[in-house]
């Protein structure tokens, strides 16, 4: 119930301080720690466990403002419920949240007095925190499904705005436990060849997303990940991570969320092969460092480094399990030491090897300096752990990474967000062929909709690279102690994928993605009313392309084609020309390539709104169909995508706004609607105004100082969003 509840809060927080309220929450040790941090920042202090109760009620003393305490459920059965008990006694206006996730999740899920069991596993008294609340003789006390947001947000703002000690209890098992049983179980479905009848994805389409980032504020989800496309950085959703829990759609900030529905579902059944990897014949590989030469006194030490949850264990665990064995010698050694950091929390986690020779005395942390071998399953992390390699060492890692909370909150104002493309080219130039880098957790993705499988994919990768001392078959025992059996054979197959990967990397190439440049014509072409030449539009699209893309070889050609396609879109071209017009003043103000691209961007985004009429096109655009394709045609039988929308107008002077799925017959209807903005001028009364500001401003960048220039062109590329979001953000051009 966590982020729920802190999201909640957060938007509570915001409304309080419309009204000069500042509401003061407080908490201590648990899970709910991370609420201290960003994106929520919901926690004013932090204290040992029990205490975030006695700082609330020291706090209540000598404030007006409305004050919350979070607890966990087992901080409560510890020693919480005596804060409750004191501030009842003491008069004080304070929430109890009480974070109730079914287990003492901070220390690896335990049971707790409300599991009905002891840790030996046998029958206790359940005990309930409700009830315990009330025979405190708190005010008021419920229990609530944090899910439901809009019960929730008016519950807690009710109680919030009451006097005397209130209790909520927010009851949901934790997503750890939870999802960790939904996966068995599929995996015992899809193990007999059997389907599920529907399977429910959540995306976003990002070319109606607007990079506003509210999403990213009010949930902190990891499975919300970044891209890139003609407009700079768009929010995307990782389907790698995501859980489809469906949170981040209830916040309603933009119609870019989607669900898809997959009929008969099954990871692999659909893929050519069916996911299976054939048993292949390859050649031994040539050890760098083997067993002789450590024995004799030279070390072999290695890192595994990566995100929570990314297979870092996986993979330490094999290796250590193989280095058990050795081919049966006794003069060599192995420490081992597995550092899991905020593993359960997509945090860093290392684990540090060693083999050396025996009698030797060797630390099981690898210096700065000595790894013959870092190896990780994300591309961010492995370029962070480059000083444990040795200047002979080989640092093997895929060429992506999981998108960090702390780049998903960065603007890109101060500097350029952090890009794979740009790790990549700098892990070339500085290690050359001492660099092993491929798509190992796409390749998994796509041979078995799990990522979980790049680390025995980088195993293999390896194995076949000669950069283990172990055999095939100390390997396959390896495999075989370390992984459960229902698993061995699945982590099999990836490990000789990996070996594949390296001997004829042909054989296990990602399928292409497709072009979405070449479909921007028809998508013009589409805009022609049934009495207009369609073609006109294509030939007013190729001439205002080639023309733009001639002035300006610094931006890519695809994203020249993006801003013309966008504006034919918008109004079928009526502003092409004073666009152009204005792409050479701006041009001529002697910019930097990199600050001309976020000007034309930027001022590419003046010259049309992304309202109802223009975002329905985006829903059925060519490209978006393609991409949906793509994403799920080997997924299931078919699939369905539903749209998650809430439409505004303003009529006569009154915004009328509801929540509405569209059918794909009424977007191809409204997207025709072009006479809307006529017939309502208010409409947009407040972007026209926001646009012309920020258009006047790029067209006078020049005035500003050089040093400046990039960061305030920034800022006025980060004035997006819908409506209120975008009006909050404007604030910035005065």
């Amino acid at each position: 119930p966590h982020r729920e509840t802190l999201s909640i809060m957060k938007e509570i927080r915001q409304d309080l301080a419309q009204k000069n309220v500042q509401l003061v929450s407080h908490g201590d040790v648990g899970c709910y720690s991370l609420s201290f941090l960003e994106p929520f920042k919901e926690m004013h202090d932090l204290s040992a466990m029990g205490q975030g109760g006695a700082l609330g009620a020291g706090a209540d003393l000598f404030t007006t403002n409305p004050s919350v305490v979070l607890m966990g459920d087992s901080t409560f059965f510890h020693s919480g419920m005596t804060s409750i008990s004191n501030s009842v006694q003491m008069g004080h206006n304070i929430t109890y949240i009480l974070l109730d996730n079914d287990n003492t999740a901070m220390t690896g899920h335990q049971v707790t007095p409300r599991t009905g069991e002891s840790v030996e596993g046998l029958p206790r008294p359940r005990q309930s925190m409700l009830e315990v609340a009330r025979s405190l003789k708190v005010a008021e006390a419920i229990e609530v499904n944090p899910s439901d947001r809009y019960f929730y947000k008016n519950l807690l703002s009710d109680y919030i705005d009451k006097p005397g000690v209130k209790v909520i209890v927010s009851n949901k098992e934790c997503g750890l436990t939870f999802h960790g049983r939904m996966k068995r179980q599929e995996r015992s479905l899809f193990k007999e060849g059997n389907t599920q009848a529907v399977r429910s994805f959540y995306q976003i389409n990002t070319l109606a997303c607007e990079d506003c980032r509210v999403c990213v504020e009010m949930t902190g989800c990891p499975g919300l990940s970044q891209g890139f496309d003609a407009y700079g950085t768009k929010v995307n959703i990782d389907p790698q991570i995501c859980v489809s829990d469906s949170y981040c759609t209830k916040l309603k900030a933009c119609p870019s969320f989607e669900l898809v529905e997959v009929y008969d579902y099954h990871p692999t059944k659909y893929l050519s092969g069916g996911g299976q990897q054939g048993t292949a014949t390859f050649a031994a590989p040539r050890v760098r460092l083997d067993l002789s030469a450590i024995a004799s006194g030279v070390d072999w030490r290695a890192i595994v480094i990566g995100v929570g949850g990314s297979g870092v264990t996986t993979i330490s665990r094999i290796i250590a399990e193989a280095a058990r064995v050795l081919g049966g010698r006794d003069d060599l050694d192995f420490k081992f030491v597995d550092q899991k950091g905020l593993a359960q929390r997509n945090g860093s986690v290392a684990s540090h090897l060693a083999l050396f020779a025996k009698g030797r005395s060797q630390s099981q942390a690898v210096a700065m300096g000595s790894a013959q071998l870092v190896v990780s399953p994300d591309l961010l992390e492995g370029t962070r752990a480059l000083s444990y390699l040795s200047p002979e060492g080989f640092l093997v890692v895929d060429e992506d990474f999981q998108v960090p909370l702390s780049i998903m909150l960065d603007r890109g104002e101060v500097a350029p967000v952090v890009s794979a493309e740009v790790l990549r080219q700098e892990l070339k130039d500085n290690l050359g062929e001492r660099l092993i880098m491929g798509p190992f957790k796409r390749l998994s993705f796509e041979r078995f909709q799990r990522p979980v499988y790049a680390s025995a994919i980088l195993l293999g990768v390896l194995y076949q690279k000669g950069l283990m001392p172990f055999g095939e078959a100390e390997l396959r025992q390896a495999f075989t102690d370390a992984l459960p059996k229902s698993e061995l054979a699945p982590n099999w197959r990836a490990f000789e994928l990996g070996r594949a990967w390296v001997t004829d990397p042909t054989s296990v190439r990602l399928e292409q993605e497709f072009d979405e440049s070449l479909l921007l014509e028809e998508s013009v072409r589409r805009v022609a009313y049934p009495w207009q030449n369609a073609e006109r539009f294509v030939a007013t699209y190729k001439r205002y392309r080639n023309e733009l893309t001639a002035l300006l070889p610094e931006v890519p050609t695809a994203h020249i084609g993006q801003y013309v396609h966008d504006l034919i879109v918008f109004d079928q071209g009526k502003e092409l020309h004073a666009f152009c017009e204005d792409v050479r003043a701006i041009k001529g103000l002697g910019l930097t390539s990199e600050e001309l691209a976020i000007a034309v961007r930027s001022l590419a985004k003046t010259y049309w709104i992304k309202d109802e009429v223009f975002v329905s096109h985006l829903m059925v655009a060519p490209q978006k169909l393609r991409r949906d394709l793509e994403r799920y045609r080997k997924l299931g039988s078919s699939f369905k995508v539903k749209h998650i929308n809430r439409p505004a107008f303003v009529v006569f002077g009154r915004k009328v706004e509801f929540d509405f799925s569209p059918r794909p017959w009424m977007l191809e209807l409204m997207r025709h609607l072009r006479v809307l903005r006529i017939l309502m001028p208010a409409w947009h009364a407040q972007e026209r105004q926001i646009a012309g500001q920020i258009r006047q401003q790029l067209l006078t960048i020049s005035q500003l100082e050089a040093s400046k220039r990039r960061q305030r062109l920034m800022e006025l590329d980060n004035i997006k969003g819908y409506r209120e979001v975008r009006y909050a953000k404007a604030k910035v051009l005065a």
